[in-house]
């Protein structure tokens, strides 16, 4: 199998999966006048989870030739009641007309349609992490033909990549990056009884480093970008759906569902001795963006999991 990649000039260049994931598997680096902490916990996260494996195809991840659940499935078994296609293609169809293979179509269409925008978003947003750290080099091939080097400038095309330039242009300079879009697993706490029972791996979007100088907490923060037109659900909010225990509490909405994700990527890290202090979430609108704290469920989830 061959993956066909941007590069500058336009051009094409063909690598093997292979070729690809060993070009890709110690992508270590350093930030000029970064915090040692920040160098040490980059290096840590890269030693300790380097033997991890990820394809695109089929979205799998491989330990040593075994696949790993991901975070984002293991985080959808808490919904209690799974989005059945067939039957609410049906009952939709019955109130607004056309077939249930109709809104089947529309529905997959519109959901392809977001994959597509939120993996060019993350992209851009991953390149724009690394460029703001003076790492242009770091560029996502699939986002160079947006840089223009004479400026240092990442031009955003849509309106969701302009939140996320207004978001890294109004980051303090207290917040220092360690890694964006990197893969971890669990099972590596030293203390056999606080891992989790199901292994599983995951890529979270972005790491950094807060030195305190802003008047904020110091330490570690785990922030993931979301490209949804909303993550509560009104309706479930309205007649009180809620997930499975020990998430009662929490509403069946993307918003619960991304802060378990966060709080299994924090366990990860927490496990290789990083400390992670808040979990955000970078929520981007059209031009514009929202960060929201989410809580941390990472006691709860070594029971469950």
């Amino acid at each position: 199998m061959v993956i066909r990649t941007w590069t500058y000039g336009h051009k094409y260049v063909y690598l093997s999966q292979q070729e690809r994931v060993l070009m890709t598997a110690f992508p270590k680096f350093l930030i000029t006048n970064e915090p040692a902490a920040v160098t040490e916990a980059r290096q840590r996260v890269l030693d300790e989870f380097q033997d991890l494996e990820f394809y695109d195809e089929g979205h799998r991840y491989l330990l040593h030739g075994r696949q790993l659940p991901s975070v984002s499935n293991v985080a959808h078994r808490f919904i209690r009641v799974p989005f059945d296609e067939q039957r609410q293609a049906t009952r939709y169809a019955e109130r607004h007309g056309e077939t249930p293979e109709h809104w089947i179509q529309q529905w997959r269409q519109n959901a392809f349609r977001a994959k597509t925008l939120g993996t060019k978003t993350h992209a851009y947003g991953e390149s724009l992490g690394y460029l703001r750290a003076g790492l242009p080099e770091r560029i996502c091939p699939s986002i160079l033909p947006q840089y223009m080097p004479e400026y240092r400038f990442l031009a955003p095309l849509h309106p969701k990549e302009e939140a996320v330039l207004k978001f890294m242009g109004e980051m303090p300079q207290s917040m220092h990056l360690v890694l964006n879009e990197a893969r971890a697993y669990s099972g590596k706490n030293p203390c056999p009884e606080q891992n989790l029972k199901e292994q599983l791996a995951g890529t979270f979007d972005m790491l950094y480093y807060n030195d305190g100088t802003d008047g904020q907490p110091e330490g570690f923060i785990i922030l993931d970008y979301k490209t949804n037109s909303s993550l509560q659900n009104d309706y479930n909010r309205r007649f009180g759906r809620v997930l499975r225990e020990p998430f009662a509490d929490m509403t069946e909405e993307d918003l619960s569902i991304y802060t378990i994700q966060l709080s299994l990527y924090a366990l990860m890290l927490q496990d290789i001795g990083i400390p992670i202090i808040a979990r955000r979430i970078v929520w981007l609108k059209d031009a514009e963006y929202e960060i929201i704290p989410v809580s941390d469920l990472t006691d709860k989830l070594r029971q469950v999991i």
